[in-house]
């Protein structure tokens, strides 16, 4: 099979019609997925059921629906809903989430036990195999609940992680692993545990997918790109989560100050102590051919579904949306 790479819709920048219509013409270009994100602008299973009466080819999938935001039960619903309409095209992805979106903006619970994700896996599988499912876990309890309709072909299961364990436990269980915000060394090291993982559980790590989100910027004025990446990271980097995979691998220093500046309260110096270093190995930047070799050195690293979210630092929205556009067009596939 030729190589994958997907999309992410870019909703936030082009709006959702259009995001819709770009990830239509995607198909056409050679993408081969389109991957949806839910943070705070639109839910992760929308996108998809436009995307998937638009197109025929194109893998759809969710990186990531929360698991704390959602009963497994209703995940596996809109699960079934998708993969019947798409013709058996996608791919659930679940994960942890954030304590801001998840026990602020959403107003749930948030403990970020990787137990959620195993028993919300074990749920969903039986759930979507059309079993009654009857299940009292830790985290999870579900009461004679069955799939009212076929989702007609099975859905895969893959699973966002950021530390060891949670990588361990999506090779083990899942049938893709879900990465964000990674250097080509970090996703090297990701995929050790994941290795594991799948050992561990007599399967093969080979058979696995890897999914990565890669935030693109291409020709777009270097000194705003930079600021702009900035801003974003910071939002991540105060995330524990998050902020201890950047210490993984290997901005120990930076992430440490990062979290103490924007504690204190000092958030213009919390951004500023991104290094260079940082924002050249966590973001896609540069000219379109540069941009290419970029994703390339991930592919190298292990991830077999470089997914493309691309940005545009533009002054209006108008411009924004057209640079995307073109951005989406000068990475095509084959482009």
């Amino acid at each position: 099979m030729s190589e994958r790479l997907g999309l992410t819709p870019p909703v936030e920048v082009a709006g959702f019609a259009a995001a819709v219509d770009l990830c239509a013409r995607a198909e056409q270009l050679g993408y081969t997925d389109v991957w949806s994100a839910e943070v705070g602008a639109v839910d992760a299973f929308t996108p998809l059921a436009a995307v998937a009466t638009k197109t025929e080819r194109v893998r759809l999938g969710t990186a990531l629906v929360p698991v704390y935001n959602r009963p497994p039960a209703l995940t596996a619903m809109s699960a079934a809903g998708l993969q019947q309409l798409s013709h058996g095209r996608f791919v659930l992805g679940i994960g942890l989430s954030s304590p801001a979106i998840v026990g602020q903006w959403m107003g749930m619970e948030f403990d970020g036990r990787v137990k959620r994700i195993e028993e919300y896996v074990e749920v969903l599988r039986d759930a979507l195999a059309g079993k009654k499912v009857a299940y009292k876990g830790e985290t999870v309890r579900v009461e004679n609940f069955r799939l009212q309709v076929d989702p007609g072909a099975p859905v895969p299961i893959h699973v966002g992680a950021l530390g060891p364990e949670m990588c361990r436990l999506a090779g083990r269980m899942a049938d893709g692993v879900l990465l964000y915000f990674f250097t080509p060394d970090g996703v090297r090291r990701a995929l050790e545990h994941v290795t594991e993982g799948a050992k561990e559980a007599g399967r093969d790590p080979g058979d696995l997918d890897v999914f990565l989100r890669l935030p693109v910027a291409v020709d777009e004025p270097e000194e705003t790109a930079r600021f702009m990446a900035r801003r974003m990271l910071t939002g991540y980097a105060i995330v524990p989560a998050y902020n201890a995979s950047l210490r993984r691998q290997g901005f120990e220093e930076e992430a440490t100050g990062i979290a103490e500046a924007w504690a204190a309260g000092e958030r213009d110096r919390a951004t500023e102590l991104f290094s260079d270093r940082m924002l050249d190995e966590l973001f896609v930047t540069g000219d379109a051919e540069t941009c290419k070799r970029r994703i390339g050195e991930f592919r190298d690293a292990g991830v077999k579904t470089p997914t493309i979210m691309p940005l545009s630092f533009a002054g209006s929205a108008e411009e924004r949306a057209e640079r995307v556009v073109k951005a989406v067009e000068a990475l095509a596939p084959g482009g």
